[in-house]
């Protein structure tokens, strides 16, 4: 995204500017500094979708789902090959209460990426919302196989052929790098956590996606949207 941005013309110099300077400071997690510099920019030239996918994943990360999904329409209105795989318009979508929006979504973003246990998953999760679990379970997107630890393990967690103890063992299993364990980690709190709260179980799901946030954190979209659904989810 930032080499696309480069590529403006001399006479968008300002906006290039003001994109570097909003990608830093959301790096460095001042995303209110960040949402400032793409107010700016956007000010300056509003026919950029870059500019409202940057700023539609800030407004996400503020907790300001309306705005984010509003952001991300534009981009998709000034870009339509976006729309395929925006999976982050899905989780918009999802904690923008639009469930049945979301379903459509993640059916889409699974046709670009059909081996993504997490299109699944939060397809699963909103059709859940839709229609009840049971039915939801019955309309599972197909994954056959996930090469990420330890996705598969939460593939059948969701699709209720497996379960959280199995989800954790799985994060466990096999030799990896510190990083790569860490992350596994990450994942299979949050997704037990997740769980547990389409369950009913509000306590229970705090704990775990408390637990992958503080002891897990991974640098990554998914950790945003782990503390964002503490935020709003109390």
């Amino acid at each position: 995204m930032l080499y696309l941005l480069l590529l403006m013309p001399a006479s968008l110099q300002d906006v290039k500017t003001l994109a570097s300077q909003a990608m830093e400071a959301e790096k460095a997690g001042d995303y209110q500094r960040a949402k400032s510099f793409l107010d700016q920019a956007i000010k300056q030239d509003a026919r950029i979708a870059d500019l409202f996918s940057l700023r539609g994943g800030v407004h996400f990360k503020l907790g300001l789902s309306k705005e984010s999904l509003a952001d991300f329409d534009e981009q998709i209105k000034l870009r339509p090959s976006a729309a395929s795989a925006h999976w982050r318009r899905g989780l918009t979508l999802f904690y923008a209460e639009k469930y049945t929006d979301g379903v459509a979504q993640f059916i889409t973003s699974d046709k670009s990426e059909p081996e993504d246990v997490e299109n699944a998953v939060w397809h699963l999760l909103c059709n859940a919302k839709v229609k009840g679990l049971e039915a939801a379970r019955k309309e599972i997107l197909l994954v056959k196989q996930d090469s990420r630890v330890p996705m598969m393990a939460v593939y059948n967690l969701f699709a209720g052929k497996s379960t959280i103890a199995q989800v954790q063992a799985a994060a466990e299993a096999g030799t990896m790098s510190d990083v790569e364990r860490r992350s596994s980690r990450f994942y299979a709190c949050l997704y037990c956590g997740l769980y547990e709260e389409m369950a009913g179980h509000t306590q229970e799901a705090r704990e775990w996606i408390s637990k992958a946030v503080k002891k897990y954190p991974i640098d990554h979209y998914m950790m945003d949207v782990a503390r964002v659904h503490l935020k709003v989810k109390k």
